[in-house]
């Protein structure tokens, strides 16, 4: 029979084991991973939902965790950067949020591309997906139809199969014929 004493020691130990063991198991093998990982999936999930403001919080929460464990050179950085992007593009398009995100945007997207071409074990279609959209905010927003043009042939380089790079790159080239 354990006294009061005996008891607090348990349950102290209890306690370490199961947070020690818990940082063993977690998927990303480190806690501010795992709970950035998590953070970005509720993000990305509320993005598809059109909760935009709401899935900003969480994935600038993501990003904040990434940074301040200074682990900001990884494919999950550039996994939440690549959203916060897309998030701020469709909240843009889809409900009319200000304009200035777009630059934001175009920032973080090339800044995700920059760290996914230094990345080895990046999956192509990542990588491609971020030149896409990089090459669909130069050509969207800021007119800039040559730069918007070379991102979306190095999406198609780096990803044959993405149609809609491809669909992007041949409107362009098209219209540049014609003028």
């Amino acid at each position: 029979m354990l006294g009061t004493n005996g008891s607090v020691i348990v349950l102290t130990l209890l306690t370490v084991f199961l947070a020690t063991y818990h940082c063993q198991v977690c998927p990303a093998g480190d806690p501010p991973d795992y709970r950035a990982e998590n953070l970005l999936k509720a993000g990305t999930g509320l993005v598809e939902r059109k909760h935009y403001l709401e899935a900003f919080d969480h994935l600038e929460e993501a990003r904040d965790v990434m940074e301040k464990a200074e682990h900001t050179n990884t494919p999950l950085y550039a996994d939440i950067m690549f959203g916060l992007a897309e998030a701020k593009i469709k909240a843009r398009l889809h409900q009319g949020f200000p304009a200035h995100y777009v630059k934001i945007a175009l920032e973080e997207v090339q800044l995700a591309n920059k760290l996914r071409e230094r990345l080895s074990g990046v999956m192509p279609q990542r990588l491609a997906e971020g030149y896409f959209l990089e090459g669909y905010i130069q050509k969207t927003f800021f007119m800039r139809y040559e730069a918007a043009a070379q991102i979306f042939a190095r999406a198609v380089s780096v990803d044959p199969g993405l149609m809609a790079a491809k669909r992007e790159l041949s409107e362009l080239v098209s219209d540049e014929k014609q003028k």
